[in-house]
Protein backbone atom coordinates (compact mmCIF):
# COMPACT_ATOMS: atom_id res chain seq x y z
CA UNK A 1 0.00 0.00 0.00
CA UNK A 2 2.39 2.79 -1.03
CA UNK A 3 1.29 6.92 -1.38
CA UNK A 4 0.96 8.38 -4.72
CA UNK A 5 2.88 11.19 -3.40
CA UNK A 6 6.64 12.43 -2.60
CA UNK A 7 5.00 14.45 0.36
CA UNK A 8 2.88 12.83 3.41
CA UNK A 9 -0.31 15.06 3.90
CA UNK A 10 -0.04 17.30 6.88
CA UNK A 11 -1.28 15.92 10.08
CA UNK A 12 1.19 18.80 12.04
CA UNK A 13 -1.48 21.60 12.20
CA UNK A 14 -3.96 19.49 13.25
CA UNK A 15 -1.72 17.78 16.04
CA UNK A 16 -0.90 21.85 16.79
CA UNK A 17 -4.14 22.89 17.36
CA UNK A 18 -5.31 20.24 19.53
CA UNK A 19 -2.19 21.29 21.58
CA UNK A 20 -2.90 24.76 21.29
CA UNK A 21 -6.27 23.75 22.96
CA UNK A 22 -5.59 22.11 25.62
CA UNK A 23 -2.59 24.35 26.96
CA UNK A 24 -5.40 27.48 26.61
CA UNK A 25 -7.90 24.99 29.02
CA UNK A 26 -4.98 24.79 31.55
CA UNK A 27 -3.87 28.31 31.55
CA UNK A 28 -7.30 29.04 32.41
CA UNK A 29 -7.44 26.64 35.02
CA UNK A 30 -4.60 27.96 36.60
CA UNK A 31 -5.98 31.28 36.43
CA UNK A 32 -9.10 30.46 37.97
CA UNK A 33 -7.09 28.65 40.88
CA UNK A 34 -4.59 31.46 41.66
CA UNK A 35 -7.44 34.10 41.58
CA UNK A 36 -8.16 31.59 44.66
CA UNK A 37 -5.24 31.36 46.13
CA UNK A 38 -3.88 32.93 49.18
CA UNK A 39 -1.67 36.50 48.97
CA UNK A 40 1.56 36.21 49.48
CA UNK A 41 4.42 33.74 49.00
CA UNK A 42 5.92 30.71 51.06
CA UNK A 43 9.74 30.78 51.93
CA UNK A 44 11.05 27.35 52.97
CA UNK A 45 14.37 27.20 55.35
CA UNK A 46 16.18 23.62 56.57
CA UNK A 47 17.32 23.90 60.26
CA UNK A 48 18.88 20.85 61.19
CA UNK A 49 16.88 17.79 59.82
CA UNK A 50 13.50 20.01 60.26
CA UNK A 51 11.76 22.58 57.78
CA UNK A 52 10.67 25.48 58.81
CA UNK A 53 7.68 27.65 56.69
CA UNK A 54 7.31 31.42 56.53
CA UNK A 55 4.25 32.98 55.01
CA UNK A 56 6.32 36.23 52.76
CA UNK A 57 3.62 39.42 52.26
CA UNK A 58 5.38 42.29 52.16
CA UNK A 59 8.81 42.75 50.89
CA UNK A 60 9.69 45.35 53.46
CA UNK A 61 9.55 42.14 55.74
CA UNK A 62 11.57 39.41 53.36
CA UNK A 63 11.38 37.06 56.68
CA UNK A 64 8.41 36.03 56.94
CA UNK A 65 5.63 34.77 59.73
CA UNK A 66 6.33 31.79 60.93
CA UNK A 67 3.62 28.87 60.13
CA UNK A 68 2.85 26.37 62.45
CA UNK A 69 3.26 22.74 60.71
CA UNK A 70 -0.18 22.02 61.79
CA UNK A 71 -1.18 24.22 59.37
CA UNK A 72 -0.50 22.30 56.76
CA UNK A 73 -3.76 23.16 54.45
CA UNK A 74 -1.77 26.56 54.24
CA UNK A 75 1.46 25.43 53.62
CA UNK A 76 0.07 23.42 50.41
CA UNK A 77 -1.86 26.51 49.47
CA UNK A 78 0.78 28.22 48.96
CA UNK A 79 3.36 25.95 47.85
CA UNK A 80 0.91 24.76 44.68
CA UNK A 81 0.38 28.55 44.20
CA UNK A 82 3.89 29.39 43.42
CA UNK A 83 4.02 26.24 41.66
CA UNK A 84 1.16 27.21 39.19
CA UNK A 85 2.57 30.64 38.57
CA UNK A 86 5.88 29.26 37.45
CA UNK A 87 3.28 27.22 35.09
CA UNK A 88 1.13 29.30 34.22
CA UNK A 89 3.94 31.59 33.21
CA UNK A 90 5.19 29.24 31.11
CA UNK A 91 2.13 27.88 29.50
CA UNK A 92 1.31 31.24 28.30
CA UNK A 93 4.60 31.21 26.77
CA UNK A 94 4.10 28.09 24.75
CA UNK A 95 0.93 28.92 23.85
CA UNK A 96 2.06 32.24 22.33
CA UNK A 97 4.49 30.21 19.85
CA UNK A 98 1.91 28.19 18.80
CA UNK A 99 -0.26 30.85 17.44
CA UNK A 100 2.55 32.89 16.00
CA UNK A 101 3.73 29.13 14.12
CA UNK A 102 -0.24 28.58 13.24
CA UNK A 103 -0.57 32.22 11.76
CA UNK A 104 2.44 31.38 9.64
CA UNK A 105 2.25 27.96 8.87
CA UNK A 106 0.23 27.27 5.77
CA UNK A 107 0.67 23.50 4.66
CA UNK A 108 -1.84 23.86 1.61
CA UNK A 109 0.80 26.55 -0.12
CA UNK A 110 2.53 23.43 -1.76
CA UNK A 111 -0.06 21.78 -3.56
CA UNK A 112 -1.35 25.53 -4.50
CA UNK A 113 1.70 26.18 -6.20
CA UNK A 114 0.97 22.75 -8.60
CA UNK A 115 -2.48 24.21 -9.51
CA UNK A 116 -1.45 28.08 -9.83
CA UNK A 117 0.83 27.06 -12.99
CA UNK A 118 -0.68 27.11 -16.09
CA UNK A 119 -2.68 24.15 -18.00
CA UNK A 120 0.93 23.51 -20.15
CA UNK A 121 3.35 23.55 -17.18
CA UNK A 122 1.07 21.06 -15.52
CA UNK A 123 2.05 18.38 -18.01
CA UNK A 124 5.66 18.55 -17.39
CA UNK A 125 5.61 18.56 -13.63
CA UNK A 126 5.41 15.96 -11.44
CA UNK A 127 3.86 17.34 -8.52
CA UNK A 128 5.24 16.30 -4.51
CA UNK A 129 1.39 16.32 -3.65
CA UNK A 130 -1.58 16.03 -5.36
CA UNK A 131 -5.72 17.49 -4.91
CA UNK A 132 -7.62 14.84 -3.58
CA UNK A 133 -9.32 14.40 -7.07
CA UNK A 134 -6.00 13.51 -9.11
CA UNK A 135 -4.79 11.60 -5.93
CA UNK A 136 -7.97 9.54 -6.18
CA UNK A 137 -8.02 9.04 -10.01
CA UNK A 138 -4.40 7.70 -9.86
CA UNK A 139 -5.48 5.50 -7.14
CA UNK A 140 -8.22 4.10 -8.57
CA UNK A 141 -6.54 3.61 -11.91
CA UNK A 142 -4.34 1.09 -10.69
CA UNK A 143 -5.83 -2.00 -12.03
CA UNK A 144 -6.31 -5.44 -9.95
CA UNK A 145 -8.10 -8.52 -10.64
CA UNK A 146 -10.77 -9.45 -8.09
CA UNK A 147 -12.53 -12.81 -7.50
CA UNK A 148 -14.66 -14.01 -9.77
CA UNK A 149 -18.25 -14.53 -9.14
CA UNK A 150 -19.70 -18.18 -9.34
CA UNK A 151 -22.66 -19.29 -11.75
CA UNK A 152 -26.07 -19.33 -10.06
CA UNK A 153 -24.94 -16.23 -6.99
CA UNK A 154 -27.18 -13.93 -6.74
CA UNK A 155 -26.44 -10.41 -7.65
CA UNK A 156 -26.61 -7.00 -5.57
CA UNK A 157 -25.77 -4.35 -7.95
CA UNK A 158 -24.57 -1.12 -6.08
CA UNK A 159 -25.76 2.55 -6.85
CA UNK A 160 -22.68 2.83 -8.81
CA UNK A 161 -23.69 -0.53 -10.78
CA UNK A 162 -20.94 -2.69 -9.44
CA UNK A 163 -21.61 -6.54 -8.39
CA UNK A 164 -20.92 -7.57 -4.81
CA UNK A 165 -22.19 -10.65 -2.95
CA UNK A 166 -24.73 -9.78 -0.37
CA UNK A 167 -27.25 -6.28 0.59
CA UNK A 168 -24.78 -5.90 3.17
CA UNK A 169 -21.98 -4.95 0.84
CA UNK A 170 -24.01 -3.12 -1.16
CA UNK A 171 -24.93 -0.83 1.84
CA UNK A 172 -21.84 -0.20 2.59
CA UNK A 173 -20.26 0.51 -1.12
CA UNK A 174 -23.73 3.31 -1.67
CA UNK A 175 -22.63 4.76 1.64
CA UNK A 176 -18.95 5.02 1.05
CA UNK A 177 -19.71 6.37 -2.51
CA UNK A 178 -22.53 8.78 -1.12
CA UNK A 179 -19.90 10.19 0.95
CA UNK A 180 -17.10 10.24 -1.45
CA UNK A 181 -15.06 7.79 -0.10
CA UNK A 182 -12.93 6.17 -2.97
CA UNK A 183 -13.13 2.34 -2.54
CA UNK A 184 -11.46 -1.35 -4.35
CA UNK A 185 -13.72 -4.19 -4.04
CA UNK A 186 -12.30 -7.63 -3.45
CA UNK A 187 -8.95 -5.79 -4.11
CA UNK A 188 -6.08 -8.76 -3.79
CA UNK A 189 -3.79 -8.88 -0.68
CA UNK A 190 -0.81 -10.74 -0.05
CA UNK A 191 -0.51 -11.73 3.57
CA UNK A 192 2.07 -13.60 5.24
CA UNK A 193 0.69 -16.91 6.71
CA UNK A 194 3.28 -17.43 9.08
CA UNK A 195 5.20 -20.25 10.82
CA UNK A 196 6.91 -21.01 7.36
CA UNK A 197 4.07 -21.46 5.51
CA UNK A 198 4.81 -18.98 3.31
CA UNK A 199 1.76 -15.99 1.80
CA UNK A 200 -1.66 -16.01 1.09
CA UNK A 201 -3.69 -14.05 -1.17
CA UNK A 202 -6.79 -12.71 0.20
CA UNK A 203 -9.88 -10.55 -0.65
CA UNK A 204 -11.03 -7.74 1.61
CA UNK A 205 -14.35 -7.11 1.00
CA UNK A 206 -13.23 -3.03 0.49
CA UNK A 207 -9.46 -1.03 0.34
CA UNK A 208 -11.06 2.44 1.45
CA UNK A 209 -8.99 5.35 1.21
CA UNK A 210 -9.36 8.13 3.04
CA UNK A 211 -8.38 11.52 1.22
CA UNK A 212 -7.54 13.59 3.81
CA UNK A 213 -4.86 11.55 5.28
CA UNK A 214 -3.97 9.57 2.36
CA UNK A 215 -4.13 6.22 4.85
CA UNK A 216 -6.00 2.97 2.93
CA UNK A 217 -8.39 0.62 5.00
CA UNK A 218 -8.89 -2.79 4.74
CA UNK A 219 -13.40 -3.08 5.57
CA UNK A 220 -14.71 -6.29 6.01
CA UNK A 221 -17.83 -7.38 6.51
CA UNK A 222 -18.80 -10.20 8.46
CA UNK A 223 -22.90 -11.45 7.46
CA UNK A 224 -23.30 -14.96 9.33
CA UNK A 225 -21.98 -14.53 12.94
CA UNK A 226 -24.46 -17.13 14.27
CA UNK A 227 -22.86 -19.61 12.15
CA UNK A 228 -20.25 -21.82 14.13
CA UNK A 229 -18.05 -22.46 11.47
CA UNK A 230 -18.06 -19.03 9.94
CA UNK A 231 -17.32 -17.13 13.21
CA UNK A 232 -14.16 -19.38 13.61
CA UNK A 233 -12.99 -18.37 10.63
CA UNK A 234 -13.58 -15.00 10.79
CA UNK A 235 -11.50 -15.22 14.60
CA UNK A 236 -8.90 -16.72 12.52
CA UNK A 237 -9.00 -14.31 9.34
CA UNK A 238 -8.76 -11.63 12.00
CA UNK A 239 -5.85 -12.66 13.64
CA UNK A 240 -4.24 -13.11 10.11
CA UNK A 241 -4.72 -9.64 9.81
CA UNK A 242 -3.93 -8.43 12.96
CA UNK A 243 0.20 -10.38 12.71
CA UNK A 244 -0.10 -8.33 9.12
CA UNK A 245 -0.48 -5.26 10.89
CA UNK A 246 -3.60 -4.81 10.39
CA UNK A 247 -4.78 -3.46 13.72
CA UNK A 248 -8.69 -3.34 14.17
CA UNK A 249 -9.44 0.92 14.35
CA UNK A 250 -6.55 1.84 13.26
CA UNK A 251 -6.35 0.64 9.65
CA UNK A 252 -8.66 -2.07 9.72
CA UNK A 253 -13.10 -1.91 9.92
CA UNK A 254 -15.48 -4.34 10.23
CA UNK A 255 -19.07 -5.03 10.44
CA UNK A 256 -20.87 -7.67 11.62
CA UNK A 257 -24.68 -9.22 11.16
CA UNK A 258 -26.44 -12.43 12.09
CA UNK A 259 -30.27 -13.45 11.24
CA UNK A 260 -31.13 -11.71 14.54
CA UNK A 261 -29.09 -8.60 14.36
CA UNK A 262 -28.80 -7.43 10.94
CA UNK A 263 -26.57 -4.64 9.44
CA UNK A 264 -27.06 -1.21 10.77
CA UNK A 265 -26.39 1.59 8.61
CA UNK A 266 -26.24 3.90 11.04
CA UNK A 267 -23.10 1.97 12.05
CA UNK A 268 -21.73 1.93 8.89
CA UNK A 269 -22.62 6.16 8.15
CA UNK A 270 -20.67 6.23 12.17
CA UNK A 271 -17.62 4.49 10.95
CA UNK A 272 -17.26 5.89 7.39
CA UNK A 273 -17.73 9.58 9.45
CA UNK A 274 -14.95 8.89 11.55
CA UNK A 275 -11.79 6.77 10.25
CA UNK A 276 -12.72 8.37 6.23
CA UNK A 277 -13.79 11.70 6.20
Amino acid sequence: MKTLELLPPDTILASVQKRAEELYSIIEEKKRSLSKAPAGRIKLIRRGGNIHCYHVTSSAKPAGKYIPVSEQKFIKALTQKEYDQAVLAELQYQLKLIDNFIKKYNPSKVREMFGSRGELRRGYISPVTLSDEEYAARWLAQSYKSKSFREGEPEFLTSRGERVRSKSEMIIADILAKHGVPYKYECPLRLEAGEGSGALTVYPDFTCLNLRTREQFLWEHFGRMDDPEYSHKTVAKLRGYRKNGFILGKNLLITMESDGLPLDRKDVESLVKYFLR
